[in-house]
Protein backbone atom coordinates (compact mmCIF):
# COMPACT_ATOMS: atom_id res chain seq x y z
CA UNK A 1 0.00 0.00 0.00
CA UNK A 2 1.54 3.41 -1.30
CA UNK A 3 2.49 5.38 1.57
CA UNK A 4 1.97 8.96 0.89
CA UNK A 5 3.38 12.38 2.98
CA UNK A 6 1.02 15.49 2.12
CA UNK A 7 4.13 18.38 1.27
CA UNK A 8 2.26 21.54 2.68
CA UNK A 9 1.02 21.49 6.50
CA UNK A 10 -1.70 24.48 6.02
CA UNK A 11 -5.30 24.53 5.15
CA UNK A 12 -5.05 23.33 2.14
CA UNK A 13 -3.41 20.52 3.10
CA UNK A 14 -5.74 19.37 5.76
CA UNK A 15 -8.28 19.12 2.86
CA UNK A 16 -5.84 17.45 0.90
CA UNK A 17 -4.91 14.75 3.67
CA UNK A 18 -8.91 14.18 4.64
CA UNK A 19 -9.21 13.24 0.51
CA UNK A 20 -5.96 10.49 1.16
CA UNK A 21 -7.81 9.27 4.76
CA UNK A 22 -11.07 9.09 2.65
CA UNK A 23 -9.32 6.58 0.14
CA UNK A 24 -8.18 3.97 2.39
CA UNK A 25 -11.75 4.45 4.37
CA UNK A 26 -12.91 2.79 0.90
CA UNK A 27 -10.04 0.11 1.36
CA UNK A 28 -8.28 1.93 -1.60
CA UNK A 29 -4.43 1.94 -1.22
CA UNK A 30 -3.33 4.74 -0.01
CA UNK A 31 -1.58 5.13 3.56
CA UNK A 32 -1.32 8.95 4.80
CA UNK A 33 2.45 9.14 6.75
CA UNK A 34 2.16 12.44 7.94
CA UNK A 35 2.93 16.30 6.60
CA UNK A 36 5.93 18.49 5.21
CA UNK A 37 6.23 21.93 5.51
CA UNK A 38 9.21 24.18 5.40
CA UNK A 39 7.54 26.88 8.06
CA UNK A 40 10.17 25.72 11.54
CA UNK A 41 7.58 26.49 14.05
CA UNK A 42 5.04 23.41 12.23
CA UNK A 43 7.31 21.00 12.40
CA UNK A 44 7.37 18.47 15.18
CA UNK A 45 3.64 19.85 15.75
CA UNK A 46 0.60 17.27 14.70
CA UNK A 47 -1.86 18.16 11.82
CA UNK A 48 -5.21 16.12 12.29
CA UNK A 49 -3.11 13.70 14.32
CA UNK A 50 -0.53 12.79 12.23
CA UNK A 51 2.92 14.17 12.80
CA UNK A 52 5.00 17.43 10.48
CA UNK A 53 8.01 15.15 9.75
CA UNK A 54 10.23 18.43 8.57
CA UNK A 55 10.68 20.21 5.72
CA UNK A 56 10.89 19.45 2.04
CA UNK A 57 14.10 18.04 2.29
CA UNK A 58 12.64 14.72 4.25
CA UNK A 59 11.75 13.86 0.97
CA UNK A 60 15.53 13.13 -0.79
CA UNK A 61 15.65 10.50 2.34
CA UNK A 62 12.29 8.37 1.90
CA UNK A 63 12.00 7.90 -1.47
CA UNK A 64 9.70 4.93 -0.34
CA UNK A 65 6.95 7.72 0.29
CA UNK A 66 4.51 9.02 -2.25
CA UNK A 67 4.42 13.43 -2.27
CA UNK A 68 1.10 14.99 -2.94
CA UNK A 69 1.14 19.12 -2.95
CA UNK A 70 -0.96 21.14 0.08
CA UNK A 71 -0.34 24.30 -1.55
CA UNK A 72 -3.37 25.97 -2.71
CA UNK A 73 -1.37 28.71 -4.55
CA UNK A 74 -0.01 27.86 -7.90
CA UNK A 75 3.46 29.52 -7.53
CA UNK A 76 4.10 27.80 -4.53
CA UNK A 77 2.44 24.70 -5.77
CA UNK A 78 5.20 24.89 -8.98
CA UNK A 79 8.18 26.00 -6.59
CA UNK A 80 7.58 22.85 -4.10
CA UNK A 81 7.44 20.75 -7.39
CA UNK A 82 11.14 21.54 -8.83
CA UNK A 83 12.61 20.62 -5.33
CA UNK A 84 10.59 17.50 -5.32
CA UNK A 85 11.95 16.45 -8.42
CA UNK A 86 15.12 17.78 -7.71
CA UNK A 87 15.73 15.61 -4.89
CA UNK A 88 14.38 12.37 -6.94
CA UNK A 89 10.58 12.65 -5.24
CA UNK A 90 8.14 10.15 -7.11
CA UNK A 91 4.38 12.07 -6.96
CA UNK A 92 1.13 10.51 -5.54
CA UNK A 93 -2.28 11.25 -7.35
CA UNK A 94 -5.60 11.22 -5.00
CA UNK A 95 -8.83 11.24 -6.33
CA UNK A 96 -11.23 11.25 -3.85
CA UNK A 97 -14.25 8.03 -3.67
CA UNK A 98 -17.02 10.36 -4.42
CA UNK A 99 -15.48 12.27 -7.23
CA UNK A 100 -17.15 10.59 -11.21
CA UNK A 101 -14.06 10.35 -13.52
CA UNK A 102 -15.08 9.30 -17.04
CA UNK A 103 -13.54 6.82 -18.36
CA UNK A 104 -12.19 8.62 -21.76
CA UNK A 105 -11.12 11.74 -19.33
CA UNK A 106 -7.07 11.75 -18.01
CA UNK A 107 -6.09 12.54 -15.09
CA UNK A 108 -1.97 13.22 -14.72
CA UNK A 109 0.57 12.39 -12.19
CA UNK A 110 0.11 14.31 -8.96
CA UNK A 111 -3.38 15.84 -9.22
CA UNK A 112 -5.68 16.39 -6.49
CA UNK A 113 -9.72 15.85 -7.32
CA UNK A 114 -11.83 15.92 -4.12
CA UNK A 115 -15.24 15.01 -3.54
CA UNK A 116 -18.49 16.05 -5.90
CA UNK A 117 -16.03 16.57 -8.78
CA UNK A 118 -17.43 15.58 -12.05
CA UNK A 119 -14.49 14.95 -14.87
CA UNK A 120 -16.29 14.49 -18.11
CA UNK A 121 -16.09 13.01 -21.42
CA UNK A 122 -12.49 13.58 -22.81
CA UNK A 123 -11.28 15.99 -20.15
CA UNK A 124 -7.58 16.14 -19.22
CA UNK A 125 -6.15 17.35 -15.79
CA UNK A 126 -2.35 17.37 -16.35
CA UNK A 127 0.50 17.68 -14.18
CA UNK A 128 -0.24 18.61 -10.50
CA UNK A 129 -3.84 20.11 -10.64
CA UNK A 130 -6.00 20.72 -8.10
CA UNK A 131 -9.60 20.47 -8.35
CA UNK A 132 -11.98 22.00 -5.28
CA UNK A 133 -14.94 20.73 -4.26
CA UNK A 134 -17.95 20.21 -6.57
CA UNK A 135 -16.37 21.20 -9.63
CA UNK A 136 -17.47 20.24 -12.98
CA UNK A 137 -15.14 20.09 -16.07
CA UNK A 138 -17.14 19.73 -19.38
CA UNK A 139 -16.22 17.71 -22.09
CA UNK A 140 -13.06 18.37 -23.74
CA UNK A 141 -11.68 20.83 -20.92
CA UNK A 142 -8.33 21.16 -20.18
CA UNK A 143 -6.17 22.22 -16.98
CA UNK A 144 -2.49 22.90 -17.04
CA UNK A 145 -0.02 21.92 -14.48
CA UNK A 146 0.35 23.25 -11.54
CA UNK A 147 -3.63 25.20 -12.18
CA UNK A 148 -5.96 25.38 -9.25
CA UNK A 149 -9.48 25.33 -9.87
CA UNK A 150 -12.00 26.05 -6.26
CA UNK A 151 -14.88 24.74 -5.24
CA UNK A 152 -18.24 24.97 -7.08
CA UNK A 153 -16.61 26.02 -10.51
CA UNK A 154 -18.27 25.37 -13.91
CA UNK A 155 -16.09 25.02 -16.70
CA UNK A 156 -17.97 24.56 -19.89
CA UNK A 157 -16.82 22.24 -22.88
CA UNK A 158 -13.03 22.52 -24.56
CA UNK A 159 -12.14 25.07 -22.32
CA UNK A 160 -8.49 25.59 -21.79
CA UNK A 161 -7.21 26.22 -18.56
CA UNK A 162 -3.43 27.30 -18.11
CA UNK A 163 -0.31 26.32 -16.87
CA UNK A 164 -0.14 27.89 -13.22
CA UNK A 165 -3.50 29.75 -13.48
CA UNK A 166 -6.15 30.25 -10.54
CA UNK A 167 -9.69 29.98 -11.12
CA UNK A 168 -11.59 31.15 -8.07
CA UNK A 169 -14.43 30.05 -6.07
CA UNK A 170 -18.15 29.73 -8.15
CA UNK A 171 -16.82 31.20 -11.45
CA UNK A 172 -18.38 30.11 -14.47
CA UNK A 173 -17.51 30.02 -17.90
CA UNK A 174 -18.98 29.35 -21.08
CA UNK A 175 -17.66 27.15 -23.81
CA UNK A 176 -14.34 27.07 -25.58
CA UNK A 177 -12.66 30.08 -23.39
CA UNK A 178 -9.42 30.21 -23.00
CA UNK A 179 -7.77 31.24 -19.54
CA UNK A 180 -4.33 31.84 -19.78
CA UNK A 181 -1.26 30.72 -18.17
CA UNK A 182 -0.30 31.70 -14.19
CA UNK A 183 -3.66 34.33 -14.69
CA UNK A 184 -6.26 34.27 -11.53
CA UNK A 185 -9.70 34.29 -12.25
CA UNK A 186 -11.91 35.60 -8.81
CA UNK A 187 -14.20 34.35 -6.96
CA UNK A 188 -17.88 34.37 -8.64
CA UNK A 189 -16.67 35.82 -12.05
CA UNK A 190 -18.42 34.67 -15.85
CA UNK A 191 -15.67 33.96 -17.77
CA UNK A 192 -17.32 34.71 -21.50
CA UNK A 193 -14.14 35.43 -23.50
CA UNK A 194 -10.37 35.00 -23.40
CA UNK A 195 -8.34 35.76 -20.01
CA UNK A 196 -4.97 37.07 -21.49
CA UNK A 197 -1.72 35.49 -19.29
CA UNK A 198 -0.54 37.39 -16.60
CA UNK A 199 -3.53 39.14 -15.36
CA UNK A 200 -6.17 39.08 -12.66
CA UNK A 201 -9.83 38.90 -14.00
CA UNK A 202 -12.69 39.42 -11.92
CA UNK A 203 -16.91 40.61 -12.29
CA UNK A 204 -19.64 39.40 -14.27
CA UNK A 205 -18.74 39.37 -17.04
CA UNK A 206 -14.85 38.71 -16.38
CA UNK A 207 -12.55 41.70 -17.07
CA UNK A 208 -8.72 42.21 -16.59
CA UNK A 209 -8.03 44.28 -13.83
CA UNK A 210 -4.00 44.19 -13.01
CA UNK A 211 -1.66 42.70 -15.29
CA UNK A 212 1.74 41.51 -14.05
CA UNK A 213 4.74 39.97 -15.80
CA UNK A 214 6.17 36.79 -14.13
CA UNK A 215 4.44 34.14 -12.20
CA UNK A 216 6.70 35.16 -9.16
CA UNK A 217 4.30 38.47 -9.04
CA UNK A 218 1.29 36.28 -8.95
CA UNK A 219 -0.42 38.15 -6.30
CA UNK A 220 -1.05 36.55 -3.03
CA UNK A 221 -4.52 35.58 -1.82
Amino acid sequence: MPEVVVYGAGVMGREVAETILANADCGRDLTLVGFLDDAREKQGKHVLGYPVLGPGEWIADHPECQIVLGFGHPWARYHAAQMVEAVGGTWATVIHPQAVISPSARVDVGCVVFAGCIVSAGAHLKKLTYVNYHTVLSHDAVVGPYACVMAQVALAGCVRVGEGAFVGTGVSTRQGVTIGEWSIVGAGATVVRDVPPFCTAIGVPAQPHRYYSSPQEMPAF
